[in-house]
């Protein structure tokens, strides 16, 4: 009895992780999806939302060049971005399938991780970059190149080493499953 109490409730916790996992593999690959068309609306209307983290002066007047030119250096965050929640999209989706402890879930969850670590350099380099642009035509001596580092990238960091050394456990824990199958 206690046996069929266990495997019912261990159905019901496989069933639960694919459920969460099937809804996360679908909205990571909208979001990957959806990033650099949202970006481009971004671009097209930076004026009338709140600054990106760029200085407000450089957000007036812009001509179809300077969005353009913002639009394309953004899209190196946007593709960090999209990597990372492509890999996410496909380890949500192998924890669909049922595919737990695999080397290849390891390698994915990696991505990710990396992905975040590199969000905010990848953020930093952009905002710099897109001063740099959008002032490229002031009088000499009032260019600008803005950076800036908030809290909200440190976190990343910290969140990015953390799921970086989960993904070595994860490695870890499927070589130390793959051993035990052997001796058995």
């Amino acid at each position: 009895m206690k046996e069929k109490v266990q495997n019912s409730s261990e159905a019901s916790r496989r069933r639960r992780i694919q459920r969460v996992a099937g809804v996360m593999a679908i909205s990571c690959m909208f979001l990957a999806l959806a990033l650099a068309p949202c970006m481009a609306v971004v671009w097209a209307y930076v004026e009338h939302l709140a600054p990106l983290r760029l200085p407000a002066a450089l957000l007036t007047d812009l001509s179809i060049v300077d969005r353009v030119g913002g639009f394309m250096l953004s899209l190196l965050v946007v593709g960090v971005a999209i990597w990372g929640l492509a890999s996410l999209a496909q380890l949500f989706a192998r924890f669909r399938r049922g595919d737990i402890f695999d080397l290849r879930n390891a390698t994915l969850l990696r991505r990710f991780a990396l992905s975040v670590l590199l969000l905010p350099p990848a953020n930093l380099l952009t905002e710099g970059l897109s001063t740099a642009w959008l002032s490229r035509d002031a009088p000499p001596g009032e260019g600008m190149i803005a950076l800036s580092l908030s809290s909200n990238d440190l976190l990343f960091g910290v969140i990015g080493v953390l799921l970086l050394t989960i993904a070595w456990v994860l490695h870890e824990a499927t070589a130390i499953s793959e051993e035990n199958k052997l001796i058995v």
